[in-house]
């Protein structure tokens, strides 16, 4: 099923989604559909490409953490697989 999601700025790597996605379900960022991996609540960011581990996440157009390791699109990222270094 497709489910809708937010990107604010052509920076964003990941979308915010605006209804709960179950594994299978398809998220559409401009022409391409992202398979989601795993469930993804709403309100929550999905990966909308691979990650490797470093790599910046940018939601509306801000730096806003790291991958901790690899993450695939389609991806749940949260605290669990996303770091943060401000205020540190």
């Amino acid at each position: 099923m497709l489910k809708r999601s937010l990107i604010i700025n052509q920076k964003d790597n990941v979308a915010v989604l605006l209804q709960p996605g179950e594994k299978g379900d398809t998220v559409k960022i401009g022409n391409e559909e992202i398979v989601l991996k795993e469930f993804v609540d709403f309100g929550h960011k999905v990966a909308i490409k691979d990650f490797k581990a470093e790599d910046v996440v940018y939601k509306y157009g801000e730096d806003i953490g790291y991958a901790m390791l690899d993450i695939p699109a389609g991806t749940w990222i949260h605290n669990h697989n996303m770091g943060c270094r401000r205020g540190k």
